[in-house]
């Protein structure tokens, strides 16, 4: 049984989330969840071409999975800040998939063999975001978190949307915001795209 968003304590706080950059398992669709591959040239690339868009707007506090792709994408999209270190915020176990191709993975919401449940992944990335968003002041800026496709899928699970679909794009950042009891989310820099919570 997959538990519903309300299940979480979410904090509804604005924040951005962004997926590292590429990496050669993401480039020869590879199953690397708690494999620690670094980026590629493409995603070193991809990171720092982030940059001038992240650097257009004011920031309070910068997180990041402690996994050097997600690590070294926070730091050259972010050059001059030193991200802060959660381990909630990484990438889904996947067991005895690890380093299989991506055509083998199992159904999203099954649990891998010797692998991350679903529910205990967004526990643990609900967690890590209390964290990161404890002590927010709209007044100092936004908080940044850097990390994977899967932290990504458990995000918009616990913010209403649906968990299972497309992966996001690599260093592409997406803003989260909740109104009126409800989150929205569009990708930073991009006109609105009515991206609105479900609520079946």
């Amino acid at each position: 049984m997959i538990f519903p968003y309300w299940h979480y304590d979410m904090p509804a706080v604005p924040f951005v989330f962004m997926r590292h950059g590429e990496t050669e398992a993401n480039r020869t669709g590879t199953i690397a969840g708690s494999t620690d591959v670094p980026l590629n040239a493409t995603g070193e690339k991809q990171a720092r071409a982030a940059a001038p868009l992240l650097a257009s707007w004011r920031w309070r506090a910068v997180f990041a999975s402690p996994q050097q792709r997600a690590r070294n994408t926070a730091e050259l999209a972010m050059p001059g800040w030193a991200p802060t270190l959660l381990p909630g915020l990484r990438e889904r176990h996947w067991g005895d998939l690890e380093g299989r191709p991506v055509t083998e993975i199992c159904p999203r919401f099954e649990t891998p063999p010797a692998g991350e449940p679903f529910n205990d992944m967004c526990k643990r990335v609900c967690d890590a975001l209390n964290i990161a968003l404890a002590n927010h002041d709209e007044t100092q800026g936004l908080t940044l978190v850097v990390g994977h496709s899967g932290v990504m899928r458990c995000i918009l699970h616990l913010t209403g949307f649906a968990a299972d679909g497309p992966r996001i794009m690599n260093a592409t950042p997406f803003k989260f915001t909740p109104t009126d009891g409800r989150w929205h989310y569009e990708q930073l820099g991009q006109p609105e795209n009515n991206s609105d919570q479900e609520t079946g």
